[in-house]
């Protein structure tokens, strides 16, 4: 298997450990190290992971955010 695809299964593991498989935008701002969520949206939009309605509650995919972030790091 390729670094990339061993760093993303490591990132989303760690990820999924603290938050399980879905992230709230409070989970998100945190983990991106931003002081506020509407910085975290702002990223959410660049990257294009797309938000999951759950109830009344908006979550993100932590397998997609695992990705994302790897991807960032410009490992592709």
């Amino acid at each position: 298997m390729s670094s990339h695809y061993n760093e993303i299964k490591e990132k989303r593991q760690i990820l999924r450990d603290i938050y399980g498989g879905m992230m709230t935008i409070a989970d998100l701002t945190k983990e991106l190290g931003y002081g506020s969520p509407k910085s975290a949206r702002a990223w959410l939009a660049t990257v294009g992971v797309e938000a999951v309605r759950i109830g009344r509650g908006i979550r993100y995919e932590t397998d997609q955010v695992a990705k994302a972030i790897v991807d960032g790091r410009g490992m592709v």
